[in-house]
């Protein structure tokens, strides 16, 4: 006899659970454990709106990656358990009571063990907030053990009115002459869903860590940490794909089918990822670096594996960049070699004045100005000699290109001040007019 004939179908697996959920004592346990859980919760409000009024600064914090301090780590533990915690006591008592009552309860003995269950899992979740940046515990929490612990609770209510086992051997079709059973579709999906959560913030955690112990660089680690993730993920997608019993054979035809499709269909695609690797193998862009693109000042936060992030700094706004744009287009960087960027002023003085006067005063101005490196050291030029002025530049460096315009600005201002002291006029086109009169 056949498998398939042999177990319950789907259908009747649904049928058998809701008429499970609907005997009345299941329906009776489950208002119960509704009231409970909700007094619970109004009861954990109350308790945390006290807390909050009684210690308001351990119970005031900002989720950032910044660490807790002990006082406010214990009020983050009170946060996470006291739910837990305070239902716990009322199901107990209401398990009591159904005793006394001589009451079925054993809808309420699962629902006290997936409390405790629940209890760990937040207490545990309080404990990583203790060690790790909290920005990464969260992508965990979020991606991770919330699934996971939703998984769990589902399959601990599927199984009390079925045998999960002989459920997951229900085979709904086929998939390329083979039985295709609800344990594959369950396995493929959140096997390959975990596989790649796990993957890739495993690949955050050891980029940030690489990068504040400074073992690296920073380009390099990415681009290797990027291959190694999607080696990674190919890998898990063949074991998955084996483990349920797939058709290696029958996907290697249908994949060559289509590989020339899909070539030309991502075209764009392959080629960004392609230059992606290479601008962070080769180093060329980093995330901080200050290019000019297409007539724009920016500066780049973000290098993926399909476009580049950068701010512009015009107007602080945000452009994201194909990665094969910056093979295609001109590009000029500021801080390739290094950061210093050389800026100038050019200044117009009359012909009144000395020069060496005059070139000692912008040296001045330059050296009292802390945000000018005093190595390069500032200079001062004599470019010409105007119509009516001496054409003078200063020329100076900075180690940041964002503070050109206010360096500037502020020499600007401690020149005009000076000359204003000094007496040094500044020079102004002039011209003589000859009216001849008719006579």
């Amino acid at each position: 006899m056949l498998v398939e004939e042999r177990l319950p179908t789907l259908i009747e697996a649904v049928i058998k659970q809701f008429l499970f959920f609907g005997r009345s004592e299941i329906q009776s346990q489950l208002l119960a454990i509704a009231l409970a859980l909700a007094l619970s919760w109004l009861l954990s409000k109350c308790f945390w709106h006290w807390l909050v009024k009684t210690f308001p600064q351990a119970s005031v914090f900002i989720w950032d990656d910044a660490r807790f301090s002990c006082r406010q780590y214990l009020a983050v533990l009170l946060q996470h358990l006291d739910f837990s915690v305070i239902s716990l006591i009322v199901l107990n008592l209401t398990q009591e009571l159904f005793r006394t009552q001589d009451w079925k309860r054993g809808l309420l003995s699962v629902a006290i063990r997936l409390m405790w269950v629940y209890l760990g899992y937040r207490f545990c979740l309080a404990s990583l907030y203790a060690v790790f940046p909290l920005a990464s515990v969260r992508q965990y929490h979020y991606r991770l053990f919330a699934p996971l612990f939703i998984l769990y609770v589902l399959g601990t209510i599927s199984n009390l009115a079925n045998n999960l086992e002989l459920i997951a051997q229900i085979s709904p079709f086929k998939l390329f002459n083979s039985p295709f059973t609800l344990s594959s579709i369950f396995i493929l999906i959140t096997g390959l869903y975990f596989w790649v959560v796990i993957v890739i913030l495993l690949e955050n955690t050891l980029l940030k860590i690489l990068e504040t112990e400074n073992q690296l660089e920073t380009g390099t680690t990415q681009a290797t940490l990027l291959l190694i993730r999607y080696f990674l993920i190919a890998l898990g997608i063949v074991i998955i794909l084996g483990y349920v019993g797939v058709n290696g054979t029958a996907v290697a035809a249908i994949t060559g089918g289509l590989s020339v499709g899909i070539g030309f269909g991502l075209q764009q695609v392959v080629s960004n990822f392609v230059s992606g690797i290479l601008l962070l193998f080769e180093g060329v862009l980093r995330p901080g670096d200050i290019i000019e693109i297409e007539g724009q000042t920016c500066e780049v936060t973000k290098l993926g594996i399909r476009a580049t992030t950068v701010k512009i700094l015009k107007n602080n706004s945000e452009r994201i960049i194909p990665n094969q744009t910056f093979f295609t287009k001109d590009l000029t960087t500021y801080t390739s070699s290094d950061r210093l960027v050389q800026c100038s002023i050019k200044v117009g003085v009359g012909y009144e004045y000395e020069v060496n006067q005059i070139t000692t005063l912008f040296l001045r101005i330059a050296n009292e100005e802390p945000r000018i490196l005093k190595k390069p050291a500032p200079l001062v030029f004599l470019l010409n000699f105007g119509d009516s002025h001496f054409n003078f530049e200063l020329k100076f460096w900075l180690n940041n290109i964002n503070l050109q315009t206010e360096v500037i600005s502020a020499l600007n201002y401690a020149i005009l001040e000076n000359f204003t002291k000094s007496l040094i006029e500044a020079p102004f086109s002039q011209r003589e007019i000859h009216i001849r009169t008719g006579g």
